[in-house]
């Protein structure tokens, strides 16, 4: 939904509610137990949680294939013991000021993304920093 400055006796209509629901952050969770996963269009605005045992890939998919909004977020959070590395699909740009995309049991990681095919993704430190959405985010670390 675009951006509109809304002044007294403004309506939303129930369309527009809907679009305005899914477009913030969800309590909704995805739960993923596999060693490989996609993200699909469902998972904007919500946080997926990675819990296998064994190390885990969560792709972030071209554009051509999933046709995220510029702005969504997507919350990943690793549960399980095996180490989860987030990998850019074909032609998709992750940026990030972390060294490494591989995230460590109990890590969070903000996805945002910042045009067609480019995202940032705000890893929080293992061991329980913040990966927290409000974080200012910085990248400086391209993987493509």
């Amino acid at each position: 939904m675009a951006r509109n400055i809304f002044v007294a006796a403004d309506v939303l209509t129930a369309a527009q509610m809907n679009t305005l629901q899914a477009s913030v952050w969800s309590d909704d969770v995805r739960t993923d137990t596999s060693t490989g996963y996609t993200l699909v269009l469902d998972d904007a605005g919500r946080q997926v949680t990675m819990s296998n045992a064994a190390a885990s890939v969560l792709t972030v998919p071209p554009n051509s294939s999933v046709a995220f909004a510029v702005g969504t977020r997507i919350q990943v959070i690793q549960l399980g013991a095996g180490a989860v590395t987030l990998t850019a699909g074909s032609g998709v740009t992750v940026s990030s000021l972390a060294t490494s995309l591989a995230m460590s049991q109990y890590q969070v990681a903000t996805l945002i993304k910042i045009a067609t095919n480019t995202w940032v993704a705000n890893l929080g430190a293992a061991g329980g920093g913040s990966g927290d959405s409000d974080s200012i985010v910085l990248g400086v670390q391209v993987f493509s």
